[in-house]
């Protein structure tokens, strides 16, 4: 305990020990994981065969990445293996950078709930998307 008095006895807690890294941040990301695959995986359960290649499938894990990444791939003249790899690096920065982020401190339940919600709100939103597009391709 430090000798100020206005210093809240709570601060020293909010460091992390190597215990919760250890244990509680692998754990974080695997309910992450959880929570973010199901809509890329109902998206291609429900759309399969609409797929004029499998490799259409991408679109679920990025519809809304792919917004930004087609009139760069356009401009650039990408290659659709280079715009693949963009979405799912995308996909995979949603999954792991905000669980590292709040590995800096210990998270509160409520602050691991609404990472949670957020991120399956994001792949929903990715994979509905990617719905849109693919059948906007058929029209």
């Amino acid at each position: 305990m430090s000798d100020n008095p206005y210093e809240s006895p709570s601060t020293h807690n909010n460091v992390p020990s190597t215990g919760w890294l250890v244990w509680k941040l692998p754990l974080i990301v695997l309910s992450s994981f959880v929570v973010m695959i199901p809509w890329p995986l109902l998206g291609i359960a429900l759309s399969y065969r609409m797929f004029d290649q499998p490799d259409e499938a991408v679109l679920l894990f990025g519809g809304v990445t792919a917004l930004f990444v087609v009139p760069i791939m356009l401009v650039a003249s990408l290659s659709e293996a280079v715009f693949s790899a963009i979405i799912l690096a995308a996909w995979c920065s949603a999954l792991l950078f905000p669980p590292i982020l709040m590995s800096r401190r210990h998270p509160s339940r409520q602050a691991i709930a609404s990472l949670l919600v957020i991120q399956t709100a994001f792949s929903f939103a990715q994979a509905a998307m990617g719905i849109l597009m693919i059948l906007g391709k058929d029209c």
